[in-house]
């Protein structure tokens, strides 16, 4: 084979570029330390150097995210720990109060103390780290607790990011904690008048004694009757409401009237009656959680279908509250005005929306916290004061759209009653939000000019500048009068069948009762409920008593089962901040154990073996040497060397 001078240039051509660029491509491994230097060079390691290194970047965020979450978690738990120790002193002095051994400046000094204790809770409240307040919720400028023991946040959680897809909470908001509810708790309601079995009071009533006793000695007074009635109102542990009357002999024990309240429970396994060492009436609800049981009851010797027309009543619940229907407290039950302080009017019972067992909020359907499944046919009466003071009625009449919708009448004029349509709303799909409405605009005597819903938002609006109609985070309607410090309003609103008793069917809607005192419930206030047990003691309650000071308190013995709620609702988010900076801090090491673990892999795919690679280049340079070598002997042959 003849080898030509251009077989020996490609050949050299070939060996040249080979080497040098195998030359190049190691000098550059060597000095980035890199495999590649630019994605062409090696898809496949670009590839998967690439996606580990958006891992890497990833498990970066999840470190500092966990790790700032950490802290805020931390310093929450921190301070829930203080938060505990001093609601531990708060309980520790309200039990020294209600042993019995103090005069009125002492607890007057106890009193204080627990003021002080409560003011230090509410400046816990208000921890703020790096500008963040802690249990504002995602509210983070606003200040928690304001002077009045109002919480002011919302009930978000804020979240890190602890992986594709995947969030942690680390914030206890402060809805749950000072306005939350605990479901491994059952409501207990009392009576507040005490009961006494003889004429001088100093024999509390018992089960066993006679109800003639109860009778003689507690407003009924003597009768050549047999029998005495007692007329019942309230809602079973599912919300239906019910009215009962209940016929027993004067002979009949105590007991046995116990025994027949019970049974006019539906179900009455789901309620236990009993009555306490001040001769109360205590109901439980046997169904932890639940929030709707309601009880009032008033006794008499009178067999009526009105319970208007008793006489010589015994009176089981005194709240003092003024009665909007000419008649006594003891038979009024809803028909009481609304409590005022200054320009609001305040009710007291909670609407409570069945289908989810909480409170009811401005679109909460009326149907859904009602006592009855239906509201199609139901009025409610309205008796009032208006803004400027001038007493009025009027009425709100719940229909169907098959019978009209709903509708109102107010200064003797009817008018529609309107939503999102322009059509008359239904009975059933009337929300509190419409209610509200309706109120206002009867309240502040802003009237629709035309009864359309045109006329009818129109004076809507216009009602809603002096007047302001709005459900609490209790559920509990509150009116406010915008345009005197000193309102002249006074306003109340029930059923119209509420006093009648030719029925068992129960009151549609309750919004101002005389009703039994709730002395434990699933549902807190923190500070309202605080304030509650600082009056107790200033007031030198031991008990509840309807004789004298805030007559719907729950006194002191009752306080301190109300504050041990409290401290147990706080040590379970005190424990669950606590599993969440855990959870927070195995996040943190899992993701430094996996970023190490990415690393290292990293390196294994994109970086280079120095080693091999400077042994490989010297191979290759002793060759590239070798080659040019060759070729420049071969270069150096002429015709005359060769002859």
């Amino acid at each position: 084979m003849r080898i030509t001078n251009q077989l020996i240039y490609n050949n050299f051509n070939t060996d040249y570029s080979r080497d040098s660029n195998l030359m190049h491509k190691l000098t550059s491994q060597i000095s980035s330390g890199h495999k590649i230097q630019n994605s062409f060079d090696d898809t496949s390691v670009y590839i998967d150097s690439s996606r580990l290194e958006y891992e890497k970047t990833s498990l970066a965020q999840i470190k500092s995210s966990s790790q700032s979450a950490q802290t805020f978690a931390n310093n929450s738990d921190t301070v829930l720990n203080e938060f505990t120790n001093s609601l531990i002193k708060f309980k520790t002095k309200l039990i020294q109060a209600a042993n019995g051994t103090h005069n009125t400046t002492s607890l007057n000094a106890i009193a204080d103390n627990l003021e002080a204790i409560k003011s230090n809770l509410m400046d816990l409240s208000n921890s703020s780290i790096n500008g963040k307040f802690l249990f504002s919720g995602t509210a983070f400028s606003t200040k928690p607790i304001d002077s009045n023991g109002n919480y002011q946040g919302n009930a978000q959680e804020i979240k890190a990011t602890t992986g594709a897809q995947s969030s942690l909470p680390y914030n206890i908001d402060g809805e749950s904690l000072f306005l939350g509810s605990d479901n491994d708790y059952k409501k207990m309601l009392s009576t507040n008048v005490k009961m006494y079995s003889d004429n001088n009071q100093q024999n509390i009533l018992k089960s066993s004694d006679k109800i003639e006793n109860l009778m003689k000695f507690n407003g009924g007074g003597t009768s050549a009757s047999t029998d005495a009635y007692f007329y019942i109102q309230a809602k079973n542990s599912d919300g239906s409401s019910f009215k009962k009357k209940i016929d027993v002999n004067v002979n009949d024990t105590i007991q046995t009237l116990l025994d027949n309240i019970k049974s006019s429970f539906t179900p009455s396994s789901d309620v236990n009656v009993t009555l306490n060492n001040y001769g109360q009436i205590e109901i439980t609800d046997k169904i932890n959680g639940n929030k709707s049981l309601d009880f009032s009851m008033v006794g008499s010797y009178d067999n009526v279908s009105s319970i208007d027309n008793l006489t010589n009543t015994v009176s089981f619940v005194n709240s003092g509250y003024i009665q909007s229907a000419g008649t006594s407290e003891a038979v009024s039950f809803d028909r009481n005005y609304f409590s005022v302080n200054g320009n609001k009017l305040s009710s007291n019972v909670p609407q409570i929306d069945k289908t989810i067992n909480d409170f009811a909020t401005a679109k909460t359907k009326l149907v859904d916290a009602a006592g009855v499944s239906s509201l199609d046919g139901k009025t409610l009466n309205l008796k009032y004061d208006d803004i400027n003071g001038v007493s009025k009625s009027a009425t709100i009449d719940l229909k169907s759209t098959t019978n009209g919708g709903s509708t109102f009448t107010a200064n003797g004029n009817t008018y529609n009653i309107y939503g999102v349509n322009t059509n008359p709303s239904d009975a059933n799909n009337m929300t509190y939000q419409q209610l509200n409405d309706v109120v206002g605009m009867i309240i502040s005597d802003n009237l629709p000019a035309t009864n359309d819903k045109v006329g009818y938002d129109n004076a809507v609006t216009n009602s809603k500048k002096s007047i302001n109609v709005s459900l609490d985070n209790k559920g509990e309607m509150q009116i406010q009068d915008k345009s005197n410090p000193s309102t002249k309003i006074q306003f109340s609103m029930y059923d119209s069948t509420s006093s009648d008793f030719s029925s068992t069917t129960g009151n549609s809607l309750s919004f101002m009762s005389n009703n039994a005192i709730a002395i434990d419930k699933p549902s807190i206030d923190f500070f309202k409920d605080m304030d509650q047990m600082i009056s107790a003691v200033r007031e030198g309650k031991f008990s509840m008593d309807s004789t004298s000071g805030d007559k719907r308190n729950l006194g002191m013995e009752n306080s301190i089962k109300r504050v041990s709620h409290l401290l147990d609702h706080v040590l379970k988010l005190h424990s669950k901040i606590g599993s969440f900076s855990n959870a927070l801090n195995s996040t943190y090491q899992r993701s430094d154990i996996l970023s190490l673990q990415v690393t290292t892999l990293q390196s294994q795919v994109s970086d280079v073996d120095m080693g091999a690679a400077l042994a490989k280049y010297n191979q290759i340079s002793v060759g590239f040497q070798a080659l040019l070598s060759t070729i420049a002997k071969v270069n150096s042959i002429s015709l005359l060397k060769y002859i």
